[in-house]
């Protein structure tokens, strides 16, 4: 994930993301706008919402994902 200097996450801050992602996964119901409304929420507990898109958190969490 970039931050507003265009750096990538640290391997624990990407921890931290998957772990807040799935401590949060009610709010990730499918309904219409849900998605932004959860990565917004997720953002907000790492400190990293203004510095980080709900989009581009969920590009990086997907790009993760496939890579393991």
């Amino acid at each position: 994930m970039a931050d507003h200097r265009g750096k990538s996450c640290t391997k624990e801050q990407m921890g931290q993301f998957i772990k807040l992602r799935g401590e949060n996964h009610h709010l990730f119901t499918g309904a219409k706008n849900s998605a932004t409304v959860a990565w917004r929420t997720v953002l907000e507990k790492m400190g990293q919402q203004g510095k980080v898109t709900p989009l581009q958190a969920k590009k990086k969490v997907g790009q993760y994902e496939k890579e393991i």
